[in-house]
């Protein structure tokens, strides 16, 4: 009696099983999965003929009246909303309720206190005269929304924050107050934060807030230079002629090459003349930016900012010069800024591998990790490194055995080793060592040429080839995925306001995971 009892909630279980083994997630039930049923329907039947069982012959009727179809729907499964009813309704929300608990924007304002900007803006505004004004620490604000989500003009970040909530908590709007219009940010910057520097002020800031709390390793210091395309025409220029600018450390090389010609009785070098000025394109879109030319790329009007980061991807400095300066040049201004940091390396690519450069740093006790660079000169014939240096006896030997003997030092810091013209005319790798005339061989070695064989002795050490791979994952990142591509700003100013604020950003976002 008590199987006999429970018999009938037994095969209600199977039916409600099988029920749910043939319904799929829309809804629909298959012909190979009815087929299981049935026997399963037919089991049952020799047992019981109860009412659970008619309850899977109903099922199984459905099945013949849809036969030869592949699919037949058993119910419904999703529920139509009524939008234009939903959209009528009515309901008391505060806006911290509308933004998740996890949102980006609330780590944000969680993290960075902006009230420092009131005492800065302070003296710029009357307490007493004139409408009520924006507040100003909405105008720093909207940038910041602008860089951290990649928006690409004031206009539509102005359309975005209409609609988004979270925005619009951010910046402490509700969702009735109206959003400013985007000429109201530029006017704001141009007249009356122009010489407050707002965004340095905010990216220094978070960079001592992070030095404080220990988020920052300054002993590896990660150096790059990138070009950002200026907003001009690559068309409209004018041709003017421009005043070199001096090399790093000119000076004391200059004192290097008097002293080095003395070391070899050679008389001084007559004072230089004044630099000859060179011819140069001008913009006349964007006259601050350069033009720059790389390898097969065209013609471009760019800007070049050289950026500074430690291992953890924190960016530490940078500075922003024209397309056409080379990242030499533009070094002993980035590392005015990274000198207080006493970094114990300084990692960077070969376009910081000059001899002044590797000297400057290893003076001040820093070691500078350079990349390998592929050796120039026409293919297949000798390379310099062919040519051994006696440092005991000053001079070179060739692969023959012939000694290049000590000339002079040239204005430019080379010192000049030549061979004997008389011993090369017979020489069987004459055709592969010199295509001079005279058939003389030239090898040239910079006074300061010891700190460049230093740091490629130490290339090959594990440690620093381990050091120059993290590059990739700390500036090229940040340049990739924060927008140091092309600018639409006008005007040196400008252009560091937007890199200031790109790495003001990807500091905020590195402290918000730290």
């Amino acid at each position: 009696m008590f199987f006999h009892f429970l018999t009938p909630y037994l095969v209600y279980i199977c039916s409600i099983h099988c029920l749910y083994s043939f319904v799929n997630e829309n809804g629909l039930y298959k012909k190979s999965i009815l087929n299981t049923i049935q026997k399963k329907s037919k089991n049952l039947r020799l047992k019981t003929k109860s009412l659970e069982v008619k309850f899977l012959r109903a099922f199984l009727c459905v099945k013949s009246y849809n036969r030869g179809k592949k699919s037949c729907e058993v119910f419904p499964m999703f529920h139509k909303e009524k939008p234009d009813y939903n959209r009528k309704q009515y309901g008391f929300y505060t806006i911290d309720e509308l933004v998740p608990k996890d949102h980006f924007l609330r780590q944000v304002d969680s993290k960075v206190d902006f009230d420092f900007i009131y005492d800065l803006v302070e003296d710029t505004y009357s307490p007493n005269n004139g409408r009520p004004s924006l507040d100003p620490v909405m105008l720093v604000k909207i940038p910041l929304i602008k860089c951290f989500y990649g928006i690409r003009s004031m206009r539509q970040t102005m359309k975005e924050i209409e609609v988004n909530v979270a925005y619009r908590w951010f910046l402490g709007l509700t969702l009735d107050d109206k959003v400013p219009h985007f000429t109201t940010y530029g006017k704001n910057y141009s007249r009356r934060f122009q010489d407050k520097e707002l965004i340095s002020e905010i990216f220094s800031q978070v960079l001592n807030h992070a030095l404080y709390a220990g988020l920052i390793d300054p002993s590896e210091i990660f150096v790059d230079g990138t070009h950002i395309k200026a907003a001009a025409n690559s068309h409209k220029y004018r041709k003017e002629m421009v005043d070199q600018q001096a090399k790093f450390m000119s000076e004391q090389l200059a004192v290097e090459i008097d002293l080095d010609r003395k070391k070899h009785e050679n008389k001084s070098l007559k004072p230089a003349k004044e630099s000859e000025a060179k011819e140069k394109k001008i913009s006349t879109t964007d006259p601050e930016c350069g033009c720059f030319h790389k390898g097969e790329h065209k013609e471009v009007f760019a800007y070049s900012a050289q950026v500074a980061c430690d291992k953890h991807g924190w960016a530490l400095a940078y500075t922003v010069e024209a397309g056409n300066v080379h990242d030499s040049q533009a070094f002993p201004a980035l590392f005015s800024k990274l000198e207080p940091f006493s970094p114990h390396y300084i990692i960077a690519d070969s376009g910081y591998k000059t001899p002044a450069i590797a000297h400057y740093l290893l003076e001040r006790n820093i070691i500078p990790v350079f990349p390998y660079t592929r050796p120039k000169g026409v293919k297949g014939n000798l390379r310099p490194s062919n040519f051994v240096y006696d440092a005991s006896d000053d001079h070179y030997v060739c692969p023959e055995n012939q000694v290049l003997s000590y000339r002079t030092t040239t204005r430019e810091g080379y010192r000049e080793y030549k061979s004997n013209p008389k011993v090369c005319v017979s020489c069987p790798l004459l055709s592969v060592c010199t295509q001079s005339k005279n058939f003389q061989k030239v090898v040239t070695r910079h006074v300061w040429k010891d700190a460049l064989e230093f740091c490629e002795e130490i290339r090959h050490k594990r440690e620093m080839k381990e050091l120059y791979k993290k590059r990739k994952e700390t500036i090229e990142r940040a340049k990739e995925y924060h927008n140091l591509r092309y600018t639409r700003e006008k005007g040196k100013s400008k252009m560091e306001d937007q890199v200031w604020l790109t790495l003001a950003c990807l500091n905020i976002k590195n402290w918000r995971n730290g």
